[in-house]
């Protein structure tokens, strides 16, 4: 079994205790990364609550199963207004993406009340 990720992440934390400041487009790119991620993973379970296949999502959102596979799995970046719109409609649902300057970024989906 390989350890690797786990060295490299102590190896990061190490390099920012030593005074090792990462780029701000470092720092902002992997931000991004995890939120499409977190909402790559948010997709996936709501879509599977609704009953539906990647393919009738994507009918939902004008996309084909390939793209909607690749949101699913947070491959769909940079995350824009305009995808947030569509998957909001696509998928009934509130999206309520919470930016702050300390990076704690946060995206939520909420299904509408009845």
């Amino acid at each position: 079994m390989s350890h690797s990720h786990t060295r490299w992440k102590l190896s990061r934390e190490r390099r920012v205790v030593e005074g090792h400041v990462e780029p701000p487009e470092v720092v902002a790119e992997r931000e991004q990364i995890r939120l499409a991620l977190a909402l790559g993973q948010l997709v996936h379970d709501r879509r599977v609550t609704l009953g539906l296949t990647r393919a009738g999502l994507g009918e939902r959102l004008g996309m084909d199963p390939g793209d909607v596979e690749a949101v699913e799995l947070g491959g769909m970046l940079p995350l824009t207004a305009d995808l947030l719109v569509r998957l909001a409609a696509a998928l009934d649902v509130t999206v309520d993406l919470h930016v702050v300057s300390d990076g704690c970024n946060t995206v939520v989906l909420e299904e509408r009340a009845a």
